[in-house]
């Protein structure tokens, strides 16, 4: 847990808000480094902002209840007005314990659809917040123009986190629906071992696979359920491939990480969130705000990574090194 004390000059058309953010995950993680940042960019006037990190992505799973139990007396010592929830843990986790108190709810990095649970518990609380949705078609679109072969085929990794299967049945509806247009084959795999992740990898030349696309690989296990370490695991993936490595997330393109992608990222999920926090300060909560879904990513690219797998990269696509 980490303190942050933001300090604007206040407006006189808004309030100061208290306002708490619960991470799913944890400071280090590049995702919550980013939105954060967008976040408090974007923020304006003065509010009060203090933090709980849930830590998601290194404890197991039967630990998250206890987390959300933590995060909940937080909320009760701390008494904000505006509690953001980032991603879907926090969500899951928080939403039933929050629904009914008197403040305005602002989620982000929602890759579920938060409707049904908004349906299943409705209070007090006032809620809107930012979809993220993996951009699949682009990212199918764009490789299929650098590489342009006939018989394409895409292996797509992920972990067997709660966000990896919530993108991962997003993607096999869409994946249903443009399929006979692309002319791509993709084969997604949801991985809970460290092994079992390095043997994907190891084999996916042989299988045929052109590209391996990097999905989420934060809560991989070594063989006796111990956490590995993100940067292990992509630095890894990144020296054994045979095939380039393209990915979903901005954090995952780099130098040593996949050469790039249309990626997602946390910078601007923190920007939209931060409007919606405060159009709240600004005019109030009595009247529902919409949820919006995430402004469309971009295509990314490391230099290095790019010479290193000889590829041509089209001009709209971005250097980050």
């Amino acid at each position: 847990m980490r303190w942050l004390l933001l300090c604007w000059v206040f407006s006189s058309q808004a309030f100061a808000a208290k306002v708490l953010l619960i991470e799913s995950y944890h400071s280090e993680y590049p995702w919550d480094q980013s939105y954060i940042q967008g976040l408090t960019a974007a923020l304006t006037n003065t509010i009060e902002l203090d933090t709980f990190q849930m830590d998601t992505k290194r404890i197991p799973k039967s630990s998250y209840a206890g987390k959300a139990i933590q995060a909940y007396a937080k909320y009760k010592s701390f008494k904000p007005d505006i509690v953001i929830l980032g991603d879907d843990n926090a969500l899951s986790y928080m939403l039933p314990m929050l629904f009914d108190e008197p403040i305005s709810i602002v989620f982000l990095g929602i890759n579920s659809n938060p409707r049904k649970l908004l349906s299943k518990y409705r209070g007090q609380a006032k809620v809107t917040g930012v979809l993220e949705r993996p951009l699949f078609t682009k990212s199918l679109v764009e490789l299929r123009k650098l590489f342009g072969t006939q018989d394409f085929k895409v292996k797509i990794l992920f972990d067997s986190g709660i966000t990896s299967h919530i993108s991962k049945n997003y993607i096999k509806k869409q994946y249903a629906l443009i399929r006979d247009n692309l002319g791509i084959e993709v084969d997604m795999k949801t991985i809970t071992t460290q092994q079992a992740w390095q043997r994907e990898v190891l084999d996916a030349k042989r299988d045929s696979f052109k590209v391996i696309i990097v999905g989420l690989y934060q809560t991989l296990v070594d063989e006796r359920g111990n956490s590995i370490p993100a940067e292990q695991i992509i630095r890894w993936t990144n020296q054994h491939s045979e095939l380039p490595l393209f990915a979903f997330w901005d954090f995952a393109v780099g130098k040593k990480k996949a050469v790039g992608g249309v990626v997602l990222s946390g910078y601007s999920q923190g920007e939209q969130a931060a409007r919606l926090v405060n159009k709240i300060i600004s005019s109030g909560h009595n009247q529902p705000i919409l949820m919006v879904t995430g402004t469309k990513g971009k295509a990314i690219y490391s230099e290095t990574e790019r010479a290193r797998w000889n590829i041509e990269i089209p001009p709209h696509w971005q250097s980050i090194d």
